[in-house]
């Protein structure tokens, strides 16, 4: 891994490329899962929906990450904003969160609708949030989700944390902080503080 203190580094979006502190699920922003690995492994064995969010929340730039479906067949990954629930339900349920459904292969905000590819263990999922323009678009094993078309569109009211939501289920997070499976569409870059903008002082 490459988390460090120091900041440096190209990032190409290949990941494990870029030096400095990467997103993780935030272990006190979470409902009943249990982190591991450097808070990268999400489990949850009870038969309910439970969610967690990241460290980190952008409102603007072009932004890639993966998860990887250990075991199940029940998972949800996206972003979502603080008022969506990670407790007994998942977080797209309300207008606040943002998801694609490995058991149906939907897109769920609020209500859902068709999106793309059921997916089960094995399967890895590539997310792109382009916060600029407020779109949010899926890979599985590599392969863009409805040919290219974003899942949602006008997502601008940031700051949006990726998010995820497991049922009976096992996965694993990659921010960039090792290398990806797959490299980020062209102007993404990993959810590293390396890559985010100045804090004003």
């Amino acid at each position: 891994l490459v988390d460090v203190p120091a900041n440096y580094g190209d990032d190409t979006g290949a990941g494990g490329e870029v030096r400095g502190n990467y997103a993780t699920m935030n272990p006190l922003d979470k409902g009943t899962i249990t982190l591991s690995n450097g808070n990268i492994k999400i489990v949850n064995s009870v038969g309910s929906w439970q969610c967690g969010r990241a460290t980190m929340g952008v409102s603007s730039g072009k932004w890639y990450w993966e998860v990887y479906l250990e075991t199940g067949s029940n998972c949800m990954v996206g972003i979502a904003k603080h008022p969506a629930p990670l407790t007994n339900n998942y977080y797209a349920a309300t207008t606040d969160g943002f998801a694609y459904n490995a058991g149906d292969g939907n897109r769920y905000n609020s209500g859902y609708s068709a999106y793309g590819d059921t997916w089960t263990a094995g399967d890895l999922i590539g997310v792109a949030f382009d916060a600029d323009s407020g779109t949010l678009t899926y890979y599985k094993n590599g392969t863009v989700q409805d040919s290219g078309t974003p899942a949602f569109t006008g997502i601008t009211d940031g700051p949006y944390q990726p998010a995820i939501g497991v049922f009976a289920a096992t996965a694993h997070i990659n921010f960039g902080q090792r290398p990806f499976a797959y490299a980020a569409p062209s102007g993404y870059k990993t959810l590293c503080d390396t890559n985010l903008p100045s804090a004003t002082i």
